[in-house]
């Protein structure tokens, strides 16, 4: 950007770099394009930067796949994964090649019989392994890349808008950065190192990709880590690459490269250490950019939420239901009912079964609440949720609707009897929001409650008593009635609440 500046009365031109639009620069669509625009490169050059620029960016599109085929897995994210590997590996062994191949021009001198030798070693190598690459990349389909290209724009962009569900996957793999980088720290090996810089990489790479508003701050530190163990990795790699090939040159000549190696790879570890060591790690700034403690409900319900949007078939119904159950379950909270020495956060456990109780009729419509218990309890949790959670989850999910539980149910056997109860009485609120989501209640729009003479009474804004209940809103007000152990009513916002009166004893009659 130019920008004109006037300084006593003289105009001058300042030149201003601005950062990058990181949204023209990331996301599914430019990745995938950048994919074929850089294949298309290599028909006429197969260079070390034309490699390299191709597998950065077929990077990109298997990090999002990785990401979104959990997510999503009606799409054609697994083919389209799959696809973007086969290439990305051939490319991989070629680079390698070409990596090493570098380092040898780099440490060695042009005059030395052991350069020569590595060189000679190397090109054999890389020959073979331009061969095989070539051979991969004219298998792949361009035509089928572009078609998945449009196909699965528009789900990505659906997750990506989400700021809370992404948070939670950057969350899940800080996670992974750090138990890896433990793992280093422990073990000190070479493998290790390379599995922490493969998770960074991919935290660098879910960052730009889903929450593109913090990459231009984190990206250098990210970068940097990433070349320093990338460049350990491959100085490792040399270093068997030479014992392996011992015969050809001595022993003193081998004894050189070690050295070489050994300084090289000491100093780039020093400058890893320094950067990840003690209270100023990068790994610990990284986390105070991420969502706090108190906050990992929220977005791991977003994420939960954001799968249930694509495996559900009817969303916003869904939606509708969860809205029902929801206000059910403030108006009982706000009676003073519900809410008040639960071992579980009631309130989050409620809207994630709401949300997710009818994901089983993505594999079938019969029976659908307990293939929807099924597919909730195989879930991975999100950060800040537990295995025990979603089992609850499933549970109030699995009794939205049939036959009515009791607390003696089978599937209850492994909870106490406080939380058995706690679970009953949010199945039933679930049970009446998704009754009153009903067809027969297209005209409800909202639900309050009200506590009188013993008597719940639940209001439903735009609902009319001159038809009788139907079965489904009969069941859930049967459930509700003995989850409190007291009359429900279901009125609208204008009825008078029908108490029964108290009658005294006269105190003398004129009975016979």
């Amino acid at each position: 950007m130019i920008r004109t500046i006037l300084q006593k009365g003289v105009f001058s031109l300042t030149v201003v770099q601005l950062p990058l639009n990181t949204a023209e620069s990331t996301g599914l669509t430019y990745w995938m394009d950048r994919v074929l625009e850089q294949h298309a490169k290599l028909d006429g050059d197969w260079a070390p930067d034309s490699v390299h620029d191709l597998r950065v960016a077929m990077r990109r599109c298997i990090l999002i796949a990785d990401v979104m085929r959990d997510l999503d897995p009606g799409a054609n994210w697994k083919p389209m994964r799959k696809t973007g590997r086969r290439l990305f590996r051939q490319l991989g062994t070629l680079r390698d090649t070409q990596v090493l191949t570098e380092w040898v021009q780099k440490l060695g001198s042009p005059q030395d019989a052991s350069t020569v030798a590595l060189l000679e070693e190397l090109r054999a190598h890389q020959e073979q392994n331009r061969i095989a690459a070539q051979k991969s990349a004219k298998e792949f389909d361009k035509k089928q890349w572009r078609a998945w290209s449009r196909e699965l724009a528009s789900r990505y962009r659906h997750m990506a808008s989400d700021k809370a569900a992404c948070e939670s996957v950057l969350l899940e793999h800080w996670e992974r950065v750090r138990e890896s980088y433990l793992r280093a720290q422990k073990s000190r090996s070479g493998v290790a190192y390379h599995r922490t810089r493969v998770e960074l990489k991919k935290f660098r790479y879910a960052i730009q990709n889903f929450l593109p508003s913090m990459y231009p701050a984190w990206a250098p530190d990210l970068k940097n880590l990433q070349d320093l163990l990338g460049e350990i990795h491959d100085l490792d790699v040399l270093s068997q690459m030479i014992r392996k090939n011992g015969s050809l040159f001595d022993q003193m000549a081998r004894a050189a490269w070690a050295k070489k190696l050994r300084d090289e790879r000491a100093s780039r570890l020093r400058q890893y250490r320094e950067k990840m060591a003690g209270k100023t790690s990068l790994l610990w700034i990284w986390r105070a950019g991420l969502p706090i403690e108190r906050e990992l409900r929220s977005t791991g319900l977003a994420l939960l939420a954001e799968w249930a949007y694509f495996v559900t078939p009817n969303f916003p119904r869904v939606r509708r239901i969860s809205k029902f159950a929801l206000q059910l379950y403030d108006g009982f909270a706000n009676s003073g009912l519900i809410g008040r020495d639960s071992s579980i956060e009631e309130r989050f456990i409620l809207q994630a079964a709401a949300l997710l109780h009818e994901v089983g009729r993505s594999r079938k419509n019969k029976a659908h609440h307990k293939e929807s218990y099924r597919m909730i309890r195989r879930l991975k949790p999100p950060v800040g949720w537990t295995k025990k959670d979603l089992e609850i989850v499933a549970l109030i999910a699995r009794f939205h609707r049939r036959a009515l539980p009791t607390l003696d149910h089978k599937a209850l056997n492994d909870f106490q009897l406080p939380l058995r109860q706690s679970l009953l009485l949010l199945a039933g609120l679930l049970r009446m929001g998704n009754a009153f989501g009903a067809k027969p209640y297209r005209a409800v729009r909202r639900l309050e409650v009200e506590k009188c003479a013993g008597v719940v009474v639940v209001r439903a804004e735009g609902y009319t008593d001159s038809e009788p209940l139907t079965p489904k809103l009969s069941e859930a007000k049967r459930l509700l009635e003995f989850a409190f152990h007291r009359p429900v009513q279901i009125l609208t916002p204008q009825a008078r609440i029908g108490v029964p009166r108290l009658v005294q004893q006269a105190a003398k009659s004129d009975a016979a």
